[in-house]
């Protein structure tokens, strides 16, 4: 009989500990995909309302830019920060909006539309905007409005 009850509460306890297992990934899924959601619903209000300040806060030490205005290549975060700044002058945003966000954890990214006034002239861009995770932060890796 305690062979039985070892077998039984060893067969019980697997049980319960593959029960936990499979639950613990969809709750970090579902977390990670909130939190990927709220960094891009940041980042489009920022970009909607040209702030470059508000959308700083996401440079990583090394974000890829491809700019209409010509500018491409690495920056650092302050390189970016006036970077942006300059463009955003330049490029007063009328509206802006994400069009497509994919919540991949590996390689988030969005794409959207760009509308602007560039001297009295109204136009569109697309903007497509790649993140990584870095410890426990989101950073963008590529923004590029063409």
């Amino acid at each position: 009989m305690n062979k039985f009850f070892i077998i039984f509460l060893t067969l019980l306890l697997n049980l319960i500990s593959f029960g936990q297992e499979s639950f613990v990934p969809r709750t970090e899924s579902k977390t990670s995909n909130q939190l990927i959601s709220n960094v891009f619903d940041d980042i489009e209000s920022s970009i909607r309302d040209g702030n470059v300040t508000k959308l700083s806060k996401y440079l990583g030490v090394q974000t890829y830019f491809s700019l209409s205005n010509g500018v491409n290549g690495y920056y650092s975060p302050n390189q970016a920060f006036y970077i942006l700044e300059e463009y955003f002058n330049l490029y007063k945003v009328t509206a802006f909006k994400f069009n497509q966000i994919s919540k991949d954890k590996s390689n988030p990214y969005a794409t959207g539309s760009f509308s602007f006034d560039n001297k009295g002239k109204r136009s569109t861009a697309k903007v497509y905007i790649a993140l990584k995770k870095i410890g426990d932060k989101w950073n963008i890796t590529q923004l590029t409005i063409n």
